[in-house]
């Protein structure tokens, strides 16, 4: 897909730094520790991005979910766009970090108990891995933000890093959200549909590759207050699937 068309004239990120790490809606446990009016108003926007994910899940043909993604894409990135930093606003910090966590937790939950029966067992394998990604690039962003802003001699890398991150990490999460979508609502998606939705979850492994090349331009600095990451086994496997899928995937 033209991947960039999806966003042309949007508003990205100058930087890693500036990267929002909001993912997903209040958990029923972190919910409790939002103000009433906070809680209703992340839960009006996630109305406004559920109606746009039916929107792509009800087609019958891949050809016709082709076209819907390419018309409801633009919104669904500015709307979890606005979402991300509104929640960096008004839900304190300790409570953001937990419902990053425990939101996912409770995505994985979910597709646990509905996956198989919704999806088979191939689609809700990659969905669970696709949480497992999220989880990581998760935590080379909390990385990013402890190292802080890159000299002026590689900003220009950082921006173009960012930039890709940001449409790649987006699009991912919009396939992603497509199966959610499916469950929370009730909804069967044409196994034609599902192929391609499942074909989508890619982009998150990209935007892991990517996130990490962002790192790499912080840690080879010397930084007191910052620890040097290291790479486990887990970062090298995603890393060359995230390489091997940037080099077939024309963002």
């Amino acid at each position: 897909m033209n991947a960039t068309a999806c966003v042309e004239g949007q508003n990205i990120p100058g930087g890693l730094s500036d990267l929002p790490t909001f993912v997903g809606l209040p958990s029923k446990k972190s919910a409790r520790e939002l103000s009433g009016s906070a809680e209703e108003l992340l839960r009006g926007i996630k109305t406004v991005l559920d109606n746009l994910l039916l929107r792509a899940i009800e087609n019958r043909t891949r050809a016709e979910f082709i076209a819907t993604r390419e018309k409801v894409f633009s919104d669904y990135f500015k709307t979890v766009s606005a979402l991300s930093n509104l929640a960096r606003v008004i839900v304190p910090p300790p409570t953001l970090d937990r419902l990053i966590v425990e939101s996912l937790l409770e995505l994985e939950a979910d597709l646990l108990e509905h996956g198989l029966a919704r999806f088979g067992v191939l689609a809700r394998d990659q969905a669970i891995f696709t949480i497992w990604t999220m989880r990581k690039t998760n935590r080379l962003i909390s990385v990013i933000a402890g190292a802080g802003p890159v000299p002026e001699s590689l900003k220009a890398n950082d921006e173009r890093i960012a930039t890709e991150f940001s449409l790649t990490s987006m699009l991912g999460h919009f396939h992603f959200n497509c199966l959610v979508a499916s469950i929370q609502f009730n909804k069967a998606i044409n196994p034609e549909v599902l192929n391609e939705i499942c074909d989508g979850l890619r982009f998150t492994v990209n935007a892991y590759g990517l996130i990490r090349q962002g790192v790499d331009l912080r840690v080879a600095r010397t930084e007191p207050t910052v620890a040097t990451y290291e790479w486990d086994e887990e970062d090298k496997e995603l890393l060359a699937s995230s390489m091997s899928d940037l080099e077939d995937e024309d963002l």
